[in-house]
C-alpha cells in the first residue's frame, strides 16, 4: 500500500469498502462486475477515483497505459478512455 500512494496511505482509505476485501477481488479477470458493484457502495469512491485518476495521469505514462483492475469503480480500459479520450472525427461524407 504505501508503495502505490508514495507514503503512507490516505487517511480516507480506511473508510472504503474494500478496505478488508481481498485484493485479488480487484485484479482478477471475471470478477470485475462484483469488484465494481463493492465500489458502487462506498462511501469514499470519489476520493479513491480521484486519488487513482491523478496518481495514473502524473506518474510516467506505463502508469496510464497499462492500468488494469478495478480501481475508484472504474476498470483498466476505462480509466485509460478517460487519460486517452478518443479524437473527435468529423463526418467527411
Amino acid at each position: 500500500m504505501k508503495v502505490l500512494f508514495g507514503g503512507e496511505p490516505p487517511t480516507w482509505r480506511n473508510r472504503a469498502a474494500c478496505a478488508d476485501a481481498d485484493p485479488d477481488l480487484f485484479h482478477t479477470a471475471g470478477r470485475t462486475a462484483a469488484a465494481k458493484a463493492m465500489c458502487a457502495s462506498c462511501p469514499v469512491l470519489a476520493e479513491c477515483r480521484e486519488n487513482q485518476l491523478s496518481w495514473e495521469a502524473n506518474g510516467p505514462a506505463r502508469f496510464r497505459d497499462n492500468a488494469f483492475g478495478v480501481v475508484g469503480g472504474l476498470s483498466g480500459a476505462e480509466r485509460r478512455r478517460i487519460h486517452y479520450p478518443a479524437k473527435n472525427v468529423k463526418d467527411v461524407a
